[in-house]
Formats: C-alpha cells, structure tokens, sequence
C-alpha cells in the first residue's frame, strides 16, 4: 500500500506523451510499505464499503451529466454568435449592394432628365421618371428644383428614416451652371432583402442547433465509452482490492501510453502487484542499499587507486628546480582535470643543455595518464640511451617510439591516439634557445611584445597513411635577459567564460602574463592561475592544464 510519506510521482499532472513505464518507475512513484493495521498518523485508511457508490456508477453519471451541463453551453454560444456574425455579414453585404444600385439608378435617371428647360416642361421628361417603377424594389421617387420645390413625384415617399427603405439621392447637373438646378430622390424596398435575412437567420439556427445537438450526444456517447466504461471497471477493481481480493483491471484492448486510462490502469495492476507479493519492495530496497554499499567499496578502491596513480604520476615529473645550473629561471603549472591526467613536462640538464618538453596527450584522466607513462619512458631512451640533442630528431624519434608502443605502425592498428609536443633546447655556452613544436607553439614576451612562434599543425603519434612523412622544423629563437619564454598545452587557453562566454583563447593568456612579465615566474603562474580562475566563474574546467615558464637569468645572479 503507498505510504504516506512515499515521494510524489516526478512526472506532469497529466499523462498524456509520458510513454511506457517500467516496474521500477511505477514502484519508486507509489512508495510501497507494510498494509497499517490501524489507523496512521496521516489519516484514517479506507474502510471497506468506501467505494461502493462510486463502482455502481452513481458518481460516474454525474460526472457526464456535469461534462454536458458544462460543454453545451460552451459550444452552443460559440456556434451561435457564429452564425449571427455570419449572417450580420451577408445582411450587410446586401444593404450594400442594395444602396449602390438605387444610386446607380439615381444617378442615370438624374443625367437624363438634365436639361436647361426640364423644370418647365416637366412632362417631357416623365417617362424616364416612370422607367423606375419598373424595378420591383421601386417605392418612390421626387424631382425637386433648385429651390426645393417639388416638379414631379410618384410613390409614397416615407418621411424619417426606414429600416424597409433605401434612399439615394443625386443632383441634376448642367455643363453651363456652376451648381445643381435640380436633385432627384429615390426610394426601394429592402423588405425582400429583410425577409430572405430571417429565413437565413432561421435556417442557420436550426442547423446549429442540429449540429450541436449530434456533437455533444456524440461527446456523450464517447466519454461513456472510452472514459466512463474503464473507470467504473477500475472503481469495481479498486472495491475488490479494498476487500484484499487481488484482482487487477482488463482493459479488454492493447495498451496506448498516450491513453491516460490505460496508464492509470496499468499502475493500478502493478500496484495490486507489488502488494500481492507482500515484501517485495522492502526486499528491492534491501537490494538497493546492499548494490549503493558494494558500489561505494568499489568507488572507494577506484579512488584509492587512482590516488596512487597520482603519486606515481607526480613521482616521474621532474624537479622544478633541475634547470637552475644552466642559467634558467623556471615556474611551472600542472593542474591535471581529474586526479590524474594527460599533460606532461620534461626539465633536465644534460652535457650542459637545459633540455625543456610540454606534452599533451590525447585524452585526460586515466587514459591520458597512461600516455604520459609512454611519453616518459620513450623520452628517457631518446635522450640517454640514443643521445639525441637536436629538437627535430628528438620529436621524430618520439614519433616513431609512439607508434611503435601503439602499434600504429601496420595495418589493423586500433589505437587513435597521440600527442602534441614542443620541445626547447637551451645552450648557456652560446646562448642560443632552439624550438621545435608538433602542435604546441612557444610564446615570448618582451618589453611588452608578445611574439607566437608557431610549430607544425600535426602531432605525434596517430595512425598515417602510407608513405605519409612526419614533417617539423627547427627554430632558433632570439633570447636575452628581458624575455621570457612559455611553453604550454591548450587547457591553459581553451577557458570558457567571461560576460559573453567565450574562449579566452592566446591573445587572452598573453594578456595575463604580459601584465605580469616583470615579476618572478612562481608569482606569474599563480597569478595566471587566479586569473583563469575568476575568468571562468562558475563555468566548469575542460581540459588538463600544464605551463612551463622561463628565463636566462642575469650572469649576476647564475655566477
């Protein structure tokens, strides 16, 4: 029986477009518990015999009889003002036509009897007056002078204004007189035109009503039918079930989801289901904790897992400091997206040379995280075991190794997965800083210019067709005492946000660090790092982020 505290159902009022729903769906909205044996806090239960009235159906007839006292008036209202609008317009259009055609007949009546001599010789001129009272619709028509006084007349000119009359006057114009020496008034029936309008008026009252009539009869007949029918099945249903008699409700056709009936039906039988089976939401509960404990041990281990993963990651990065013998000043930024993530960075002093590498691998997380742990192991071979110094052979070779471990190499390859890669060699001997980038672009600062020195489009790794040719450059940079170098991956400039929510992007980054240049490189990256904190607000992170700062530090200070 649902409890009284179970949560209400998650969905709309109505259940119309809901669509199918599972076991589950229907036991988590109605909040099964133990059947009370007295009477709970809430309220009194429902006794037996407490739906009796409503499975004879007496509620039910007066639920349709409420529908119709509710829907007819609606629907008789709107049919009828309707056809009165209707019928207001084809009246009108009549007048109208009506109107036009006595001014019509006035204005040719008008024009045949100007003469100069017709208001004294008035019979010769009778005849075109007398071709009026030829029209059906003709009640009268009066000649006056310029002076009012009547010439001619025939008919019973009606005196005010006529609902059965159409009146048109027109003037008796010479070419020689500036103003009209005569006017000419005539008057036609509109009793035909009236009494047609009350035989439309009549017709269309009675077909609406006749079409209102067979609407809501039809109306009634399909709320019995399809609304009344199916609830007093599920009043009887719900009677039998308050007397523990665990029967359930057939809808006697297939199941529509849009239908709200059926909906209700179906959780109706599932309801009467789950209380037949006594215990088994309290059992599906106990299920549920037991699954929610066994997944938070699981998440547990997988977090401690990967928390280790961490302390391995962090143990293979280097040390900051490891440049600072070959003349540099160094700060870097290495926040990854999640615990563990797929930047890295490379500082070493080898045979004298400050050998800097920023990598971004595909993907974060653990995935990109066991890309670091192959770009570590191959650069480590590059370097020590193969001894390579230039900085195009060390990303050609790092390429290679790549796919190699990959397997991308040969047909069938599965992975599609690598990294883009900048790399700068710094020599203290000459003071010489070369570059080479497969992705990455190494960006410069000095005296308040920002300078992007680009590398190749296209990263290592990833599968080639064949006899494509992993193609980068080298680059030797101008350095001194004033500029600082930043090498970093595109977590550091993909930053959502800002007033319009846009990417800050380089030019938004070389901003910050351009504002900050003549501070030291710990207090530029943090700074850096408050400021893309406050540039994205509440907009959430994207990607992992890694920036290695640095500098030759004056002969002053590195003696």
């Amino acid at each position: 029986m649902p409890s009284a505290e179970a949560a209400p159902v998650r969905r709309g009022g109505s259940l119309r477009g809901a669509g199918p729903r599972r076991s589950s769906d229907f036991l988590e909205a109605a909040g099964f518990t133990d059947m009370p044996l007295a009477e709970s806090a809430a309220g009194p239960t429902m006794r037996p015999g407490s739906l009796r009235g409503s499975a004879r159906g007496r509620d039910l007839d007066s639920l349709a009889h409420t529908l119709f006292l509710r829907i007819y008036p609606v629907i008789a209202v709107v049919v009828l003002v309707t056809q009165i609008g209707i019928a207001w317009v084809n009246y009108s259009d009549q007048i109208r036509l009506y109107t036009e055609r006595a001014k019509l007949l006035a204005a040719l009546t008008a024009s045949a009897v100007a003469r100069p001599d017709w208001s004294t010789r008035p019979e010769i001129y009778r005849h075109q007056v007398q071709a009026l009272t030829l029209d059906p619709a003709f009640r009268a028509v009066v000649l006056r002078n310029a002076a009012g006084a009547v010439v001619m007349s025939l008919g019973d000119m009606p005196r005010g204004r006529s609902w059965d009359m159409v009146v048109a006057q027109a003037d008796l114009s010479l070419p020689s007189e500036p103003k009209p020496v005569g006017h000419l008034t005539l008057a036609i029936s509109a009793e035909a035109l009236r009494g047609n309008a009350e035989k439309q008026a009549i017709l269309a009252l009675v077909t609406s009503l006749i079409l209102m009539l067979a609407f809501v009869l039809t109306l009634h007949a399909n709320v019995r039918a399809h609304v009344l029918a199916p609830l007093k099945r599920l009043l009887l249903a719900m009677r039998e079930v308050e007397h523990k008699n665990w029967v359930t409700v057939e809808s006697g056709a297939r199941f529509r989801a849009s239908n709200e009936i059926d909906v209700i039906s179906q959780a109706f039988n599932r309801m009467v289901e789950g209380l037949r089976t006594g215990d088994e939401a309290k059992r599906l509960l106990q299920e549920l904790e037991t699954a929610h404990a066994k997944l938070a041990e699981a998440n547990g281990l997988v977090m401690e897992s990967i928390g280790y993963a961490r302390r391995i990651q962090s143990s293979v990065l280097p040390d900051r400091a490891a440049l600072v013998s070959t003349g540099l000043e160094v700060g870097v930024l290495w926040e990854p997206l999640h615990v563990v993530g797929g930047d890295y960075f490379w500082l070493e002093n080898i045979d004298g040379l400050g050998i800097i590498v920023v990598a971004d691998c595909t993907g974060h997380g653990v995935p990109g995280a066991f890309l670091t742990l192959i770009v570590a192991t191959a650069l480590d071979r590059i370097l020590h075991e193969r001894r390579l110094r230039d900085p195009v052979e060390v990303l050609r070779a790092l390429d290679s190794m790549v796919r190699v471990q990959l397997r991308q190499d040969g047909r069938g390859a599965v992975s599609d997965d690598g990294l883009d890669c900048g790399i700068c060699i710094w020599d203290r001997q000459t003071a010489t800083l070369r570059f080479a980038g497969a992705g990455l672009s190494l960006t410069s600062v000095t005296d308040g210019t920002v300078t992007r020195i680009r590398g190749a489009k296209n990263g290592l790794g990833y599968p080639r067709r064949a006899g494509e040719i992993f193609a980068v450059d080298e680059i030797v940079v101008p350095t001194s005492v004033e500029t600082t170098f930043y090498l970093m991956t595109d977590g550091i400039t993909d930053q959502m946000g800002g007033e319009r929510r846009r990417l800050l992007g380089h030019r938004g980054v070389a901003d910050i660090l351009m504002a900050r240049s003549h501070d030291g490189l710990g207090d530029q990256v943090a700074a850096l790092q408050q400021a893309l904190a406050d540039y994205r607000g509440s907009e959430a992170r994207r990607d992992d982020m890694t920036l290695v700062a640095f500098r030759p530090i004056p002969q002053s200070l590195s003696a």
